[in-house]
């Protein structure tokens, strides 16, 4: 959950952990994605499941995170996705090691929410695949 700093448009990160989630406030998703392929996969999707009502914002506004004590803030990099009907897609052009993908969500409907694992397909070797081991969100609960 973004919590408002003390400088203008910089936010500090608070843990939800296993708390309901708030119709009210803004959140950070972030995924991050391993591979230890010997060659980059290329050309691949990532999907990632939203309850009903959640919604990616488009931009980030300029928005900063503020780090450990004693870091500078660092500026949220730009969006970069697709929206689709209860999920977002971000399209990765090459995967090699990791790479860490941060989105700000909204959530407005309430109620309970069960959540499937976020998907990893190359585009054009389908067959080549891979989804969470376990859903960090598999069950959402919004207020």
């Amino acid at each position: 959950r973004l919590v408002p700093g003390d400088e203008a448009f910089t936010f500090k990160l608070e843990p939800v952990g296993t708390k309901p989630l708030s119709s009210d406030s803004l959140y950070l998703d972030e995924v991050i994605l391993t591979s230890k392929a010997p060659k980059p996969l290329r050309y691949g999707v990532l999907e990632v499941p939203l309850p009903p009502g959640a919604d990616v914002e488009r931009t980030t506004w300029g928005i900063k995170l503020q780090g450990k004590d004693g870091t500078e803030p660092t500026a949220l990099e730009k969006a970069r996705f697709e929206p689709g009907q209860l999920a977002y897609a971000v399209p990765v052009d090459a995967l090699s090691g990791e790479l860490r993908l941060r989105h700000l969500v909204r959530f407005s409907q309430k109620g309970q929410f069960n959540l499937p694992p976020v998907r990893f397909k190359q585009v054009y070797a389908p067959q080549h695949q891979a989804q969470e081991a376990k859903a960090a969100l598999g069950q959402v609960t919004v207020n």
